[in-house]
């Protein structure tokens, strides 16, 4: 699906990259997940396998695990134990890929704008993108935190969707009347399917 393809080209980071500005981090990270999925060597059916694998290794550096997983946990996080917390984070992640990477990828010379930068504090930005081809136009808006020296993504909005919000109703449905454990259960139980 396209728009899959669009999402995920946009959630994955290069590793050792400029990133002294959130658009050039994000500017990187589609150039290296293009020249994953442009690459010849994985055109072959067979190698498909391995152009995932590829695309999760780098996906797995791209997010700030902690504070994605904190937002989506909303008021919640506070209850979860520095184990739960531990544990929570990886399979949370794991289920992101899970969802958005295991679709069909395809790619069709779709183009990535950069439309805008938006500094909101020395620790928070957001980059506002464009995907566009002759039959789509799609805007993704990148929600990026400072740790230390490097940005990373917190959330990501496509078409006025954000991430966060859609996992944070889903899991205050489960913690209304269950437990962190219980969470991690569902969790642990759909990224094994």
């Amino acid at each position: 699906m396209r728009i899959l393809f669009l999402f995920i080209i946009l959630l994955l980071p290069a590793p050792a990259v400029s990133q002294d500005n959130p658009t050039s981090y994000i500017r990187a990270n589609v150039d290296k997940v293009v020249s994953i999925l442009t690459s010849p060597e994985y055109e072959a059916e067979t190698n498909k396998t391995e152009q995932l694998r590829q695309i999760e290794a780098v996906v797995d550096n791209f997010f700030d695990a902690e504070e994605l997983s904190k937002r989506s946990l909303g008021q919640y996080w506070r209850i979860f134990t520095p184990e739960q917390k531990q544990e929570f984070q990886p399979l949370f992640l794991k289920l992101i890929k899970q969802v958005y990477l295991k679709k069909s990828i395809t790619y069709n010379d779709e183009v990535v704008n950069y439309n805008q930068e938006i500094i909101k504090s020395d620790t928070l930005a957001e980059v506002h993108t464009t995907i566009t081809s002759p039959n789509l136009n799609i805007p993704i808006i990148y929600y990026m935190i400072r740790k230390d020296v490097s940005w990373k993504v917190y959330d990501v909005s496509v078409e006025n969707v954000s991430l966060i919000k859609n996992y944070r109703s889903q899991f205050r449905s489960i913690l209304q009347n269950n437990s962190p454990d219980k969470l991690i259960a569902t969790l642990r139980e759909k990224t094994n399917e």
